[in-house]
């Protein structure tokens, strides 16, 4: 299929489609003239960034996660996990960061006298 049915199946636009190709996040479709063709194992693969994207991956995260991974058919599962046991690990932290930051704007708040 070109890139026009692809994007419509994935929810996606062209630029996206070409920035993910160029970040290689989807390895390069074939080429039918001067016309990507893409098969219906590209999809998966789709559904996967934005799904990443909603967990709160960058970008830059997947890059690393999807650097050597035949993706074609979407990642691996044990690339998934350890990337999802990464972000869990990261979450863990940011709420341990904003617990200190709360516990200093609760000491601020009061030593001030109104």
């Amino acid at each position: 299929m070109y890139i026009g049915e692809f994007c419509k199946l994935t929810q996606t636009t062209p630029k996206t489609i070409r920035y993910y190709e160029s970040l290689g996040l989807l390895p390069a479709a074939e080429r039918v003239g001067k016309y990507r063709n893409y098969d219906d194992t590209y999809v998966e693969t789709v559904k996967q960034i934005k799904i990443a994207q909603q967990l709160g991956f960058r970008l830059k995260e997947l890059q690393q996660w999807f650097s050597g991974a035949d993706s074609r058919r979407g990642l691996p599962e044990a690339v998934i996990r350890a990337a999802l046991q990464q972000k869990r690990a990261d979450i863990a932290q940011q709420k341990q960061q904003l617990q200190e930051m709360e516990q200093l704007l609760d000491s601020i708040e009061g030593s001030l006298s109104c």
